[in-house]
């Protein structure tokens, strides 16, 4: 047997061309069956904490969701109103008991501000980091996918394909073999290392954990069984401190903001730049919550009339 390795050439090719796309499909695909799974799972971690409305926002939906869920809040309260084009006003005292609250409602003074600006602002930004911090020491969140292993042991197995091949071409190179075809598949392998190395790191985003995860899980469950059966459950404000969160404030907590209660108010709120769903906790769009506040169906936006229960949707 005179061929280099046992293999003959075209043989070489065919089975190094399969494991580098074998690499490169279990590289593509199992970081989405990975978090199909753990949204999937059954929840077995018992949640270490009874989450305020903001701490299960940011839980369910990140940084995004929590401001968002402080709009809510303040609509609720009768301290803010949108407009029609999605412009956020301050209307009313200045809240006094959440720090983030304080900090949405300032940043809406003058009726310039839209949900996405409200977001942005350092100010509101620094008090979203703080309720991140404090569920990171909770165990409750952390930072990245939790596949950054997966990706550095891709990298390895790419390097390791790139160095036989490159072996295997020295090789037949010295043996006056064509590698021309095998010089081809070296590139695409050496550009596949490269690029697996950049993104070894993944996202740096936060994302819950497996308690965080069954804090949310828990919550949900626990909100719809108030929705079905609500003369069990004592009602309690949007702000937490119940057993079952309840109103616009926690339907937007777990659901996101296209869900607030009242459609008109929700439309606004959206016109404003609050589209989108924001990951950080595996939310589900279908989910919701009970709401002890929903605004009539009479309401308007425009003319400076009000959603009953809530803030107004100013003209």
């Amino acid at each position: 047997m005179d061929e280099p390795w046992g293999i003959s050439g075209p043989q070489f090719l065919l089975i190094y061309g399969l494991a580098l796309a074998v690499v490169l499909l279990v590289q593509l695909s199992w970081p989405s069956i990975a978090r199909s799974r753990r949204r999937n799972a059954p929840v077995a971690v018992e949640a270490p904490l009874r989450p305020d409305v903001y701490q299960l926002a940011y839980l369910a939906g990140g940084s995004d969701r929590t401001v968002d869920t402080a709009i809510a809040t303040l609509l609720e309260q009768e301290l803010l109103r949108v407009s029609s084009k999605g412009k956020l006003s301050a209307i009313g005292k200045r809240p006094a008991r959440k720090r983030l609250e304080r900090a949405v409602h300032d940043a809406a003074q003058g009726g310039t501000a839209t949900v996405a600006t409200v977001r942005r602002l350092p100010v509101v930004r620094a008090e979203v980091d703080k309720i991140r911090e404090d569920l990171e020491r909770r165990g409750l969140v952390t930072v990245g996918d939790g596949l950054d292993r997966f990706r550095i042991g891709v990298v390895a197995v790419y390097a390791a394909l790139l160095l036989i091949g490159i072996v295997r071409a020295v090789n037949g190179a010295q043996l006056d073999r064509p590698i021309g075809g095998l010089i081809g598949l070296l590139f695409v392998a050496g550009i596949l290392t490269l690029i697996a190395y950049t993104s070894r790191k993944g996202t740096q985003t936060s994302r819950a954990t497996d308690a965080g995860h069954a804090i949310v899980v828990r919550a949900r469950e626990d909100a719809k069984a108030a929705q079905e059966r609500p003369e069990e459950f004592a009602s309690t404000s949007g702000n937490g401190g119940g057993a079952v969160l309840v109103g616009a404030a926690a339907v937007v907590a777990l659901g996101g903001i296209a869900l607030y209660p009242d459609d008109e108010m929700s439309t606004a709120l959206l016109s404003g730049g609050g589209g989108g769903w924001t990951g950080g906790g595996g939310s589900s769009g279908g989910s919701s919550c009970s709401s002890g506040s929903s605004c009539s169906s009479g309401s308007s936006c425009g003319g400076g009339s009000s959603c009953g229960g809530g803030g107004g949707c100013g003209g």
